[in-house]
């Protein structure tokens, strides 16, 4: 198994703080579920409010049977929409794919 796990720095949009926006995105994330295939399980944190400053707004942490699956997901068409709308709010990012045993 792979596993995909990605850290978004996020900044404020449209009148929300950064975690609102990020909650936002955590919404959008969650419909992928079933939507895309090859995603075998979704998690997706929100920083807490009492962390420290200078942590980053969201993870996302994806499971996939093969690397294989995870490049399709990256090519999914409903993955590209949602990936938009994050990279309209991206201000760093951070991602491993690595092997579960």
């Amino acid at each position: 198994m792979i596993r995909h796990a990605v850290i978004f720095g996020i900044r404020g949009d449209e009148g929300l703080n950064s975690i609102q926006k990020a909650k936002e995105l955590k919404a959008l994330l969650l419909t992928l579920v079933g939507k895309v295939p090859e995603i075998k399980r979704m998690e997706v944190g929100i920083n807490h409010p009492d962390a420290p400053d200078g942590n980053a707004e969201l993870i996302l942490i994806c499971d996939f049977d093969t690397i294989e699956d995870c490049a399709m997901y990256q090519i999914n068409p409903d993955h590209v929409v949602v990936a938009k709308e994050i990279g309209k709010v991206k201000i760093s990012r951070a991602c491993v794919d690595y092997q579960v045993d």
